[in-house]
C-alpha cells in the first residue's frame, strides 16, 4: 500500500483529496500546514507528497522541499498552487523527482502525474527498496549504506536486521521476532548474542547522526527511531 502525504491549507480540498486516495487503497496522511510539516513528513515517511506551495505562517512548500532534498531524500513531490508564477514553477522543477500542477485541476491529472513520478522513482533508485535513515540511504539489495561520498557495506545479517527495523520504523519488534525472521531458528536463545553484535555494529554506523537511534528495551524489544531535528 502506497503512502501519500497531503499538505494543503484548504481544508475542504485537502479532505476531499484524502478521501479519494483512501478509496484507491492508499495510506493517506493529511495535514493543513499549520503544524510542523517536516516533522510530519519524517514521522509518516511517505512514498509520495502532494505539497501546496503557499502554506500558513512562515511555511512554504518550496522551502520544505529544499530541506527534504538536502537530507538526501528523493521522495517524489507534486507541488500544487493557484499562483501563476513562472519563478515558482522554475524553482519547483529545480528539484529532482518533482512535478507541478496549477489549481484548479482534474483528479485524473493528479493520478497520472503520481503514477509517472512513482515509476520514475523506481528507475531512479534502480531497486525496489531504498530507505532514507536520517542522512543515510540504505540499499538492502546491495547490502549498502550511503551517506554522501561515504559507503558502508553490510553483511547479510546486518542487512536483514536493519531491513526489519526499517519496515517497522518507530515500532518495537520483539527480539525473538527479529531472530526468527533473520536467522530462521526456533530456539531464539542461541542467536541472542548474534543479534546483540549486529545491533552494536549498526549503532556505530549511525553514531554521528543525532536523528537516528536504535533502541533496545527489555520486554518491549528493539526499534529504529528516525526523528526530524529543526535547523
Amino acid at each position: 500500500m502506497k503512502k501519500i502525504l497531503i499538505v494543503e491549507d484548504d481544508v475542504n480540498l485537502g479532505k476531499a483529496l484524502a478521501s479519494i486516495f483512501e478509496i484507491k487503497k492508499m495510506d493517506v496522511h493529511y495535514c493543513d500546514g499549520c503544524e510542523d510539516v517536516l516533522y510530519t513528513f519524517y514521522q509518516f515517511n511517505p512514498d509520495i507528497v502532494l505539497m501546496d506551495v503557499m502554506l500558513p505562517g512562515d511555511q512554504n512548500g518550496l522551502k520544505i522541499a529544499e530541506k527534504i532534498r538536502k537530507s538526501k531524500n528523493q521522495v517524489p513531490i507534486i507541488f500544487i498552487t493557484s499562483l501563476e508564477s513562472g519563478q515558482a514553477m522554475k524553482k519547483a522543477f529545480s528539484f529532482e523527482n518533482t512535478d507541478y500542477i496549477n489549481k484548479p485541476f482534474r483528479m485524473q491529472e493528479v493520478l497520472v502525474r503520481m503514477d509517472n513520478l512513482l515509476s520514475k522513482q523506481y528507475r531512479f533508485n534502480l531497486t525496489d527498496n531504498v530507505y532514507s535513515i536520517g542522512g543515510t540511504s540504505f540499499y538492502p539489495e546491495e547490502q549498502l549504506l550511503r551517506r554522501g561520498a561515504c559507503r558502508i557495506h553490510l553483511n547479510k545479517y546486518q542487512t536483514k536486521v536493519l531491513l526489519e527495523l526499517c519496515n517497522n520504523q518507530n515500532v518495537y519488534l520483539s527480539r525473538n521476532e527479529i531472530i526468527r525472521e533473520v536467522w530462521d531458528v526456533d530456539n531464539c536463545k542461541i542467536k541472542e548474542s548474534s543479534l546483540n553484535n549486529v545491533l552494536s555494529s549498526l549503532r556505530k554506523y549511525f553514531v554521528d547522526d543525532p536523528r537516528v537511534q536504535i533502541i533496545s528495551v527489555m520486554k518491549l524489544g528493539v526499534k529504529l527511531c528516525v526523528d526530524y531535528i529543526p535547523d
